[in-house]
Parts: C-alpha cells; structure tokens; sequence
C-alpha cells in the first residue's frame, strides 16, 4: 500500500466540494442522541471558567507568520445544533473544544490552551513551564500573552516535559534560550533518563516521522477544508493552530525515574508519580501541593485516550494507564482540588477529581481486562471490538467518550499489546497482497457485478459493506473513476456518522483523495532540521539504518570513521551484510575517516550524494578514499512524504 504514487492519467483531479450527508447518515446521528448524556452541560460552564484573555480572531507571529485562525471555527456556537452531517457527541465535544486562550486555574497556576496547552506555574522565586505546546512561534506568543495580562515579568526558573510527545516539548525554544539550559541556569526535568528521553522523544518523530507525517494527515484531518462536512476539530482541540509549525528541542537536563522524587523550584515543591509506559513510553504525574494541584499529564482527560494512535506510534499498556491513575488516587486523592490536564479544561473540586480520576481508571481497566476476556474466549480483534462496549456507568460520562481515542481500536490494540499482531487466523497469516488480492477478487466476480453490490449498498445506507466491495475495484484498477467516485461517497457518508473525531477525518481524508488524488500540502513534518539536529549521536546512525537499500547493500563492505569535534566524539559506521552499523570509537580499517561538527556530519550522513558540496562548503577534515561516500550514496534511499494510501 505504501507505494510511491504516480500523477493518475497525467492530469492532476479538480477539488470536488463534499457533498450533504444522506437521510441514511442523518438518521443515523439523530438516533445516536439517544445514546448521550445530552442533558448534562455541566462541561459548558467548567470551559470558561478562569478565562481571562484570546488571541482574537487570528494570531500572527513577530516574523508575520499566522499561526492560529479561529475563524473556521465560528459556525460552532454553543447553542448550535448538530448538523446532519457531524455526530453529535463530536458536535458537543467541538463546541467546548474551540476556545483558546489564557485562563487562570487556580491562583498560581495558568493556561494558554491551544492544541496542546502551555501550562505556567507563578511560583514565589520565577515561572515553571509544563509542557511548551506545538510550536516555537505558539509558545512565544502564549508567554507573552501571559505576561502582558497578567502584569508578570518573573523569569522562567525550568522547564517540565510531562511526556515524550512532539507537541509537549516542540516550543521550548519560544520559552528559554538554550544557552540558559546549557549553562545549567535552567533545568529542563522530564521523565526516565535524559538518554531514555532522548531516544524515544526524537526517535518517534524522526526515524519513523515520515510514514507518521502522512498517516497523521490523516487521522487529523490536516488536509480536509474547515466546516460541518470537512475537519470540525480534532477531539483534544480546535487544532487550527497546526498550520506553519516551528518545532524545536532542547534535551532535559533532569530525569526522573522514581516515583516520589520531589523537586523545588521556583520556591514550590513539585512531587513526581512516575508512570512510564502509559499514554507515552515515558511519562509523569506531577503534585504541587502548595496549591493541591494535580495533573495525569494524558493519562486522564476529557476523553478516551489511544491505546494504539492511528497516526502511529508504539501499543500502549491499558492496565498501567488504570495501575497509575489509582496509585496517584491512593498518593494525593484526598487532597487534590484542582486536576488540569495538557489539552482540556481542568476538573475542580476534591469530591469531581476523585469521581474524574477513579472513572478514568475504570474505563482503561475495562477495556483491558473485557478485550482479554474476549481474546481468552477465542475471539479474533476485530470480533473483540464489534461487541465491546462501555457500561452506562462509564460510558454516559462525557470524560469517557471517544474524541481522541476510540473503543473499537483500542480493543484491538489491547491484543495487540498482550498477543501481537497475528489475529489468530491462520488465513491471516500470509495472506495475498491487497493489490493481488484484489485483482483475483475482480477476476472471479466481475467489475461490473461489484460496482452493482457497491451501488445497491451505498442507495441502502450500507456504508462499511460499500467501502469494503469496491475497495477491490479501486485496488485492481485504479483507474476505475466510477468505483473510486462511488467509493469516495461511502467513506464520506461513513465518516459523518463518526463520534471519533480521527475515524471522521480518515474517511474525509480518504474520500478527499479518491476524488482529487494525494495532496502534498497541509501536513505537519515531526522530522524537522531543528529535531534532527537534536538527535543523539547514536539516533543519527540509526536514522542513516533505515535509509538503507538492503538489497542492493548486499555485497558492500562499508568502514567510515567519524570524529564529532564539537562533542569530542569518535565513532565508526559500517555497512556489511545489508546492514548499516554504529559503535563508538575508530577503527584502524577504515576507508574514510571524516571530522567536523555534528550539524556538518549530519548532513553529510544523511544526503551523501552531496557529500563533495558538503565536504567543500564546510572544509571538513578528510583523510582516504572519499569515493567511499559514493558508494555509500548509492545504496541509500530517499522517502517520497505522499505516498499513496487509499490507492495502492
């Protein structure tokens, strides 16, 4: 599936405007009402609570880029009704979702919310930042909003990264100069080791970041135009803040890897719970009890979270999810009178954050134990996920609903986790490739057969079944405009239908490209220069691996030394039997010794073909047979960003 696409026809498809939701797919959102606690507008208050001051209507940065536009947003009124085409628990959700803004917490304690939120501790001695948001133009500009409305000129005294998410550590540049955190002026604290952080913060993002760019298009919408029939919000938030990111990395200087480590900073205690993986492989709860405020980072939300993100990243452990939460219960629960999280509104009150925090518990508990129950039962994933379901008393809870994470998946992803990828049926297990498949599919029924049990499916509502059948014809041909253009109708009409707001957006997405062909714009890039950089040494070589032609790498016999000047770091790489190796120190065999800092060497590792304009430009260190890189070069692959998808 994951082939490079080629232009289809040589001719590039005229954008097509959605088209209305059927009275299938409007019947279909007005009978789920029924299953929503509709009546409940308790979130519609605790929202606004604390609001102090917006961004307007759209936010530009001091270099005159945009970075938040609010204005797609405002059909969303509070008082609106669902529109046929939108679910209505997504509707309620997005309605709540839209604001951005600085709001108080409680005395102390602040928020600018934005996709992800900049958290601002107002300690006695200086400002602690949790979590810098996406981008390093958002974070700027969410300090200095701070600062403007609240009269503060305090310094930041550190910096917390809750997690090894981009979105939570990508503006620190916006809020301290590295130097400042170089010179040991500001400490950066995070969870696990520095190293452990290091590797699997950047590794997510870069090693596999541009199969994660693309896939995360998808699942967020990124490419669908703002309105009922497109992107409505992305679940945690409005999400049109994402455009123009300017993602940035410092590595902390304080690791966490015990739970009970206390830290004081800016004159306040700040008490950790470590709960590594979870929602991230490496991730906190943080106490602050001068103020007996709490947070779960993302283990607790006003949603259901991923057990596996569809955007692509390692299968989280649902029973830790509920084994941290209820040991954060036990630690501060009879204190706690605020808990705020990283991308929604706070929950207020000690008696709501126990009911908040023990229900969030049960539901990732539930989830786990019913998926292994069913597993144990002899049900495949994807029977599992057809008859799990949530109890009323987890379930009518909105907190409980499934804005970023859905129960379907994340069942699956539980067998995922606990027995892997294989489903249990043997038939699964080598099965033909889709393309293949469905071309013998085609053969054995007929074009013309298909495309009519497509057509019968979607004029009867039958959207699942109309996707699935004319998948083969897409597949096996595709060219055939009529069954992409039918298709292209049942995952739009399917994708109404959708509570999960990431269900939605792939079969928008899905719908989209069927019509239009791939875009290759409106895409977030994790893989940032900025990131790179940032990676440590060893990641740089294990980025370098994956890049590597295997096959064509067969026979080489690869030896290059390399000597990192500005780190004082000496390390050999090889490639030998397909494979591209690192270790550190020199070998006496190399073919190639190169030296120079480690932004030149970068560069040079990863685009060896312009290994001679690079080795020229910086005057780098070389001594033996620079041909050497030109064989390295030709054995090394580069990644095409929109490869196809809905198309093989």
């Amino acid at each position: 599936m994951a082939t490079k696409h080629s232009s289809q026809e040589g001719t590039t498809p005229m954008a097509q405007n959605p088209k209305p939701a059927t009275t299938f797919t409007a019947d279909v959102n007005k009978a789920a009402l029924a299953k929503y606690a509709m009546q409940d507008r308790a979130d519609f208050h605790d929202v606004d609570r604390g609001f102090i001051a917006g961004f307007g209507d759209r936010l530009v940065s001091d270099d005159g880029t945009l970075i938040y536009d609010g204005t797609p947003l405002a059909y969303i009124a509070d008082d609106a009704p669902a529109p046929d085409s939108v679910n209505p628990s997504l509707w309620r959700q997005s309605q709540l979702i839209k604001r951005a803004g600085l709001y108080e917490v409680v005395p102390g304690l602040y928020q600018v919310r934005l996709s992800a939120a900049l958290t601002i501790v107002d300690a006695p001695d200086g400002l602690v930042i949790i979590d810098t948001s996406t981008s390093v133009r958002l974070a700027k500009a969410g300090l200095e909003l701070f600062r403007r409305e609240m009269k503060n000129d305090k310094p930041v005294v550190a910096v917390i990264y809750t997690h090894t998410h981009f979105d939570h550590y990508a503006g620190v540049k916006g809020v301290v100069e590295e130097a400042d955190v170089v010179a040991g002026r500001i400490p950066i604290i995070a969870p696990g080791t520095i190293e452990s952080f290091d590797r699997l913060a950047i590794g997510e993002n870069v090693v596999t970041g541009h199969a994660m760019s693309r896939r995360m298009a998808y699942t967020f919408g990124l490419l669908l135009p703002p309105s009922d029939r497109g992107r409505v919000t992305i679940g945690l938030s409005g999400g049109f803040d994402l455009m123009n990111t300017q993602m940035s990395y410092i590595s902390p200087t304080d690791g966490i890897t015990r739970t009970g480590e206390v830290r004081t900073l800016g004159g306040w205690t700040f008490e950790f719970l470590y709960a590594p993986d979870t929602e991230a492989p490496e991730e906190f709860h943080i106490w602050i009890p001068e103020i007996k405020a709490l947070t779960c980072a993302e283990n607790a939300n006003h949603t259901m979270h991923n057990i596996q993100t569809l955007r692509g990243a390692r299968t989280r452990d649902a029973r830790n999810f509920a084994r941290y939460i209820d040991e954060t219960l036990v630690r501060w629960g009879d204190e706690a009178e605020v808990h705020w999280g990283s991308h929604t509104w706070p929950v207020w009150g000690n008696a709501n954050v126990v009911t908040f925090l023990e229900s969030q518990r049960d539901m990732y508990k539930y989830i786990h134990d019913q998926a292994l129950r069913q597993a144990n039962q002899g049900l495949t994933p994807l029977e599992a996920a057809e008859i799990v379901e949530l109890p009323d008393a987890l379930g009518k809870k909105w907190y409980n609903r499934f804005y970023h994470g859905g129960l379907h998946h994340n069942v699956r992803a539980v067998f995922s986790k606990e027995l892997g990828f294989w489903d249990g049926d043997p038939a699964s297990i080598l099965p033909l490739l889709p393309e293949e498949h469905a071309k013998r599919h085609v053969a054995l029924i007929g074009r013309d057969k298909i495309l009519a049990e497509g057509s019968k499916a979607f004029d009867a509502g039958d959207y699942r079944w109309a996707v699935q059948i004319l998948h083969h014809l897409v597949f096996a041909d595709p060219g055939d405009v009529e069954a992409k253009q039918l298709q292209a109708d049942a995952y739009e009409q399917l994708g109404y239908q959708q509570e999960v707001p990431q269900y939605r957006a792939i079969f928008l997405t899905a719908a989209k490209e069927l019509r239009e062909g791939v875009a290759t714009k409106g895409k977030i890039s994790t893989d940032t220069q900025d990131t790179i950089l940032a990676m440590p040494i060893h990641l740089l070589f294990d980025f370098a691996g994956v890049h590597l032609i295997g096959e064509r790498a067969n026979d080489l016999d690869v030896r290059v030394n390399f000597t990192f000047s500005d780190f004082g770091d000496e390390w050999t790489m090889w490639v030998r039997n397909g494979v591209l190796n690192a270790r550190k120190g020199h070998v006496d065999n190399a073919q190639l010794t190169v030296a120079g800092p480690k932004v030149v060497l970068a560069a040079l590792l990863l685009q060896p073909s312009r290994a001679n304009e690079i080795i020229e430009q910086a005057h780098l260190s070389t001594e033996g047979d620079l041909g050497v890189l030109d064989t390295f070069a030709s054995v090394m692959d580069t990644f095409e960003p929109d490869f196809n998808i809905v198309t093989p």
